[in-house]
């Protein structure tokens, strides 16, 4: 957690600290881990353009989802003894966090530990990897990851996949990893979802096999809405020479193009359909941040 912050102050249940705190947090073993050992800390990281928590509904939601899904059974909180926190505590807090430090522009990240230990919200701005704008033009470099995540609709904080795949990408210069399973299917990125696009037809894995993101959803729409058929069906290694373009998403990324699977090359951020799916998101983003100002 401390090495993913970005700034001199962080909350811990609605309280401002400084960011040192997060240290203490993070070797605490008994916060975010159960009887076993095991991790169950969940998280959301939500995008603020202008100030403007992006989709925090959809983010709220799905926080919600995983903490019961992890715990097995609705958390007790400090101001519900049945419940996460409130929708309306989170978006105060996201606003003091951002205030605290001065952003109106930042990721924001939000951690609710279950398990046996004592119920605690931490939210720290996070460091980013938003793309340059030559990415965005030029597309981003990516390389093939045989894997297969447990749990993949939680979002469960595991610092070491995190930094197993930091180093990867690092080792290789690529921007993003593409998980495989044992069946060759593609399904998605190591922190993002996952197009494909082939005779004006966007195919995406199955929701049920992939974390469900809110990117993933609205681009979804966004597509249909632009008149391209949404398939949710698997890509294996064996097609991707059949493949016209690719592109991952993601809460900083966006909608952005591939321009390779390791060896193989794509044209994907000038091809029409991508170009087309991106510019209607961004106005998608736009439409909904003046609404919510």
């Amino acid at each position: 957690m401390i090495e993913e912050n970005a700034e001199a102050f962080i909350i811990v249940d609605s309280k401002t600290d400084d960011f040192s705190r997060l240290l203490e947090i993070q070797q605490n073993s008994e916060l975010g881990k159960d009887k076993n050992g095991k991790s169950k800390m969940v998280y959301e990281v939500i995008r603020l353009i202008d100030g403007v928590p992006l989709f925090f509904e959809d983010h709220y939601e799905r926080m919600t989802h995983s903490f019961a899904a992890a715990e097995g059974k609705p958390a007790s909180g400090p101001s519900n003894r049945n419940s996460l926190i409130s929708s309306e505590e989170l978006h105060k807090q996201i606003d003091q966090l951002a205030e605290a430090n001065g952003k109106q522009n930042c990721n924001v990240k939000f951690i609710a530990f279950t398990g046996d230990s004592q119920y605690k919200t931490v939210g720290y701005v996070s460091k980013n990897s938003y793309p340059t704008a030559e990415m965005i033009s030029c597309g981003v470099p990516t390389k093939l990851y045989w894997i297969e995540r447990e749990n993949p609709n939680i979002k469960l904080v595991d610092l070491d996949y995190k930094e197993k795949i930091n180093r990867i990408k690092s080792e290789n210069g690529v921007y993003e990893l593409l998980l495989v399973d044992r069946n060759r299917n593609l399904r998605e990125g190591s922190v993002s979802n996952l197009f494909f696009v082939k005779d004006n037809v966007v195919y995406t894995t199955p929701a049920e096999k992939v974390l469900k993101g809110i990117t993933r959803k609205y681009i979804m729409e966004t597509c249909i809405d632009s008149g391209y058929p949404v398939k949710e069906e698997f890509i294996t290694v064996d097609e991707l020479d059949e493949v016209e373009g690719v592109f991952i998403s993601g809460t900083s990324p966006k909608v952005l193009p591939i321009s390779s699977i390791d060896n193989r090359e794509y044209s994907s951020a000038q091809h029409p359909v991508i170009v087309k799916i991106r510019d209607t998101y961004d106005r998608l983003l736009r439409e909904y941040i003046d609404k919510h100002r």
